[in-house]
């Protein structure tokens, strides 16, 4: 993967790179995750080539979200350019309820949860316990790029989070404003993000932001 930053446009591009975490023991195991869960081993793997693909890429920050598959995701990245992590709550994966944390996607009770959510998608701002709802994914992605655009108009950053907040974060950048449940939803439904994907976004001072690259696995 080279930089795609053309060299006349080096002071006025941010360069976003959206990083999944690899393979977790929840991924392989098939259950809702915890904070805690860790990378399997073929997560580790998969961080020690995803990182291989930046050691020749000028990044000036990673941030990453706190949960642990993400956190040891960038930590090894972190070793392999040589450039610090920051932990930024805001990065982590959409809650899920906690009623269904740790346990098996194919579980009776959490099947029966899930579609109670689903049901109740048209009410305004539902919660069925303490999960986040669009209205409140939305507005933690609209704070990161916030935060971003203030802080880093022309740099190149690197985020390791998860796949729903990906999707989520990219949404904003796509839709801004315009972004609804309704169409994150079915980006949520459509998209896929690969453990240890790749996606690029730029942010160019006249033409706004950009989707230059979708989920790029090709080190796996």
């Amino acid at each position: 993967m080279k930089n795609p930053r053309p060299l006349s446009m080096l002071e006025l591009l941010m360069i976003l790179y959206l990083v999944r975490h690899g393979e977790s023991e929840a991924n392989k195991n098939n259950f809702h995750h915890t904070p805690e869960v860790p990378l399997s081993s073929a997560g580790l793997l998969q961080a020690n080539e995803v990182a291989k693909r930046f050691k020749n890429i000028h990044i000036d920050l990673i941030y990453s979200s706190p949960m642990i598959r993400a956190k040891q995701t960038a930590e090894v990245i972190s070793k392999k350019v040589g450039v610090p992590v920051e932990y930024w709550d805001d990065l982590s994966e959409m809650r899920q309820p906690v009623e269904i944390r740790g346990k098996s996607v194919d579980d009776l009770g959490v099947i029966k949860i899930r579609q109670t959510i689903e049901k109740n998608k048209d009410r305004k701002n539902y919660h069925f316990s303490d999960e986040e709802n669009f209205n409140d994914i939305d507005s933690r992605a609209q704070k990161v790029l916030e935060h971003l655009e203030s802080n880093h108009s022309d740099q190149m950053i690197l985020c390791v989070s998860h796949s729903t907040y990906i999707k989520a974060l990219v949404g904003k950048i796509i839709f801004s404003n315009d972004l609804t449940e309704k169409i994150f939803l079915e980006m949520r439904k459509h998209l896929w993000v690969k453990n240890t994907g790749i996606t690029v976004c730029e942010k160019h001072p006249k033409y706004g932001w950009q989707l230059n690259m979708w989920n790029d696995s090709s080190h796996l």
